[in-house]
């Protein structure tokens, strides 16, 4: 496999500004691909696309430089069908979609409104379905197959008090991935999901249980967005991985 196996490839990466989002632009630019930065604030998305390490792909047996492709983004609403729409129009040769945009809860059930409740829902599930239907729909047109990844949570799978509808938004995703494994994967469409654990990011900066959180996982730490990054990229890159759902975690979903 050469350095840069996604060279020739294009990779969107919603929820790119920051966190995991960031890293995981910043690691397929690492391996050639064309990256397409999505979220919802151009100030951010230029701030981001201005601090992208551009890797230098190598020809097999060469020292010889490739040509590094462009990077670019794109202000989108994931809410918004429209704004997706637009997204393919002008980019019609995606390869790689990373739904990874998403909005966090700290709050019991009870204490929140209906539009606090929708809003997560419509960001961290509807979003991802929208970006499922009209990018997937464009992959099946171009009859070239094509790669999903879909970043969910741990708190799919174990929830904790507080994160309730978060929680539930996230699991969906898990279920978006296994139909839609299925669903695509008779057209060369591969649709897998992340799992990530505890991870070093604006999300858990401020968790007051960090230190007993810390004490249950098997590695004793937290996770970072750069190893969320690399299981991105070799679900990217890996043609026979379909409905994988790869666990990030420190090993705290065996505790």
């Amino acid at each position: 496999m050469s350095p840069a196996s996604l060279v020739g490839k294009t990779a969107v990466i919603t929820g790119a500004t920051r966190g995991i989002g960031f890293a995981i632009a910043q690691r397929l630019a690492l391996e050639g691909a064309s990256v397409v930065l999505a979220a919802r604030t151009v100030s951010k998305l230029e701030a981001a696309r201005s601090k992208m390490q551009l890797g230098i792909p190598l020809v097999a047996g060469s020292e010889k430089p490739e040509v590094l492709q462009p990077h670019s983004i794109f202000p989108l609403n994931v809410r918004e069908e429209k704004g997706w729409k637009s997204l393919v129009e002008d980019h019609p040769k995606i390869d790689i979609l990373v739904n990874c945009a998403g909005m966090a809860q700290k709050s019991l059930l009870v204490r929140m409104s209906e539009g606090q409740i929708q809003e997560l829902v419509d960001v961290n599930l509807h979003g991802a379905i929208l970006g499922c239907k009209i990018v997937g729909k464009q992959m099946i047109s171009r009859r070239r197959g094509g790669c999903i990844i879909n970043v969910s949570s741990l708190l799919a799978l174990r929830g904790s008090i507080g994160t309730s509808v978060y929680a539930a938004t996230k699991a969906g995703q898990l279920g978006l991935t296994t139909a839609l494994s299925q669903e695509y994967g008779r057209y060369g469409i591969r649709v897998n999901a992340l799992v990530p654990g505890y991870v070093h990011s604006d999300m858990t900066r401020d968790l007051a249980d960090k230190d007993e959180l810390i004490e249950r996982i098997p590695l004793r730490r937290f996770g970072n967005a750069d190893e969320v990054a690399d299981a991105t990229a070799f679900l990217a890159k890996n043609e026979y991985a379909n409905n994988c759902i790869l666990h990030i975690d420190g090993g705290l979903s065996a505790v």
